[in-house]
Order: C-alpha cells, then sequence, then structure tokens
C-alpha cells in the first residue's frame, strides 16, 4: 500500500468528487481512478460508491477514511520532526506549566529541549490544571505539566512524571529552621501561607498534631508567590513550599522535616488522540529526568 494512494483516496473522500479530487491534486480522473481501484484490489474491499449526486464511502471506506488519515497525519509530523532535528525548518510547542512546574522541573527541562531543538520555538502559557485541561481540549496547548489530584476529563491522558517534594521554608540563616530536627522544635513559629495542594493539607496537619505542635495558623495568607518569598527573605517567618521553588530562591532554605512526608505527584497532560511531535515525546523524557533529581533539604 503507497501513501500517494491514501493521499487520493481521502482527496476523493473529503471532497465527494473524482472531478474536484483530480483538480486538487493535479491529476487526470483516468489516472486517480487508476490509483483508487489499486486500492480497493489490494485492500479486496470496495471503498467508494459512485450515485448521483456524487461519491459515498462505503462501510470499509469510512473505516480507512479515519485510519489514513492517522496515519497521514504521524507520517507528516514524523517528516516535519527530521527537518527540525536537522535544523532544516523550525516547529513549533505549545506549552503550559502550573506554578510549581515552572519554577522546577519545568524550567530545567525546557533549557535541556531547546539545546536538544536548537530551531524549536515555544510558547508557554502559565495557570492550573482546570484551565489547562480546557486549553488542551481547544488544540490551544500540546502539553501541560502540573500537580497531580483529582479526576481528569477522559479525553486527557496523564503521564506521571514523579513526586514534587514540600519543605518547611524560611530565609537562609533563620534561627528557628536552622537548629530544627523535627516538627516538634517550629512550636512557636510564625507562618506565612496560601492554599496547599489538594491531598497536601490533611498530611500536613497529621505530622503537627503527631509532634504535639498545634496545626498552622498562619498569620499572613497570600496566594503571591513573589510576595510569600519576599517576606520569607526580609523576616524570620517560615512556609511550607515546594522544593523547586526554594531552589529558584537563592535567598531561601528548606528542611524536609516530614522525612519525606509531604510530596505531591507532577504529571504531563496531553489530549487522547493528538499526534505528538517528537520534541513533546523528549521532553517528557526530559521531565522525568528532573523529577528523579529532586533532593531533600536545601541548606
Amino acid at each position: 500500500m503507497e501513501l500517494r494512494d491514501l493521499e487520493y483516496f481521502l482527496a476523493v473522500a473529503e471532497s465527494g468528487s473524482f472531478t474536484l479530487a483530480a483538480q486538487q491534486r493535479g491529476l487526470s480522473q483516468q489516472a486517480l481512478s487508476k490509483s483508487l481501484a489499486r486500492l480497493e484490489g489490494e485492500l479486496g474491499v470496495p471503498l467508494l460508491e459512485r450515485t448521483p449526486k456524487g461519491v459515498l464511502l462505503t462501510g470499509m471506506g469510512e473505516a480507512l477514511r479515519i485510519r489514513a488519515q492517522t496515519v497521514l497525519a504521524e507520517v507528516s509530523h514524523f517528516r516535519r520532526d527530521v527537518d527540525v532535528a536537522l535544523g532544516r525548518s523550525t516547529s513549533q510547542l505549545a506549552l503550559a506549566l502550573s506554578p510549581v512546574a515552572s519554577a522546577g522541573v519545568g524550567r530545567n527541562a525546557v533549557i535541556r529541549l531547546q539545546q536538544r531543538y536548537p530551531r524549536l520555538n515555544l510558547r508557554i502559557e502559565g495557570g492550573l490544571a482546570p484551565q489547562f485541561v480546557r486549553l488542551l481540549l481547544a488544540g490551544e496547548i500540546d502539553l501541560a505539566v502540573t500537580t497531580g489530584g483529582g479526576d481528569v476529563d477522559p479525553q486527557i491522558m496523564v503521564t506521571a512524571l514523579g513526586d514534587e517534594r514540600w519543605l518547611v521554608v524560611g530565609r537562609r540563616g533563620n534561627p528557628m529552621l536552622t537548629r530544627a530536627r523535627s516538627i516538634a522544635d517550629l512550636g512557636g513559629a510564625d507562618w506565612i501561607f496560601g492554599k496547599l495542594p489538594e491531598g497536601l493539607g490533611q498530611p500536613v496537619d497529621e505530622h503537627f498534631l503527631a509532634a504535639g505542635v498545634p496545626p498552622i495558623q498562619p498569620r499572613i495568607i497570600t496566594t503571591s508567590l513573589p510576595f510569600a518569598i519576599s517576606v520569607l527573605e526580609a523576616t524570620d517567618m517560615l512556609a511550607i513550599l515546594p522544593r523547586s521553588m526554594v531552589v529558584a530562591a537563592p535567598g531561601l532554605m528548606g528542611r524536609d522535616l516530614a522525612q519525606g512526608g509531604w510530596t505531591t505527584p507532577l504529571i504531563a497532560m496531553r489530549r487522547r488522540r493528538a499526534v505528538s511531535s517528537a520534541a513533546a515525546t523528549d521532553l517528557i523524557a526530559i521531565l522525568q529526568e528532573e523529577a528523579r533529581r529532586a533532593g531533600g533539604d536545601i541548606e
């Protein structure tokens, strides 16, 4: 079976006319008919039915139309990937990163991806998982990286990348955090806090209660990460933040006083049935490598 025969078959199927398909492809109707007859002969089933109102697909023709679209799209994407990898053309990847992903594994992975694909153009959106699902379903982004948890639309395919570890965070040299060996040493701390991801709030409270320390009652509540970091760097207040965010803030230190007990899954989301480029596939592998590198304390 030749790709050209599939292309000609799709041209007829989509236009509903041998005449229009031949004009679009710059062929004679005789050459087009010969190609389709060869395809039907090879498969051993009729694919098209001529009627006074035009050309209709048979049941097997409709089945082939769906598969032919997928095959030709994959071939087209592969040719584009080869051109990009060899530097013969540019390509674009639309990516969405949550705040947690953009501060750590996402940032590092994007840098590595651009080194691997020097002619790849990236468009990066920010936001949270519900927004990413809408963008994926609308075809506006190719891939999203965020913290997991909760149900995801069945049209979305989820790939596990690893776990993001959460630390008790303060400025470098914070006296309480420097001395602390466990959560029990944090009694009386002043906290700046925002909303924790789904599934993390309860383990945090349980660890504090088990250590004989009341659950956190923040003095400052904020959803602004830049504001929280600026307050942490200027005071002796504490917070609970993802390790990747602490790495990105040179003025902060972080301690894993929960001994790995506070984690959230990092996931990549793609639309099912969407054709993934080589760059998107490589990016997922790089993200998984970056997630595995996450360690413990940051002094």
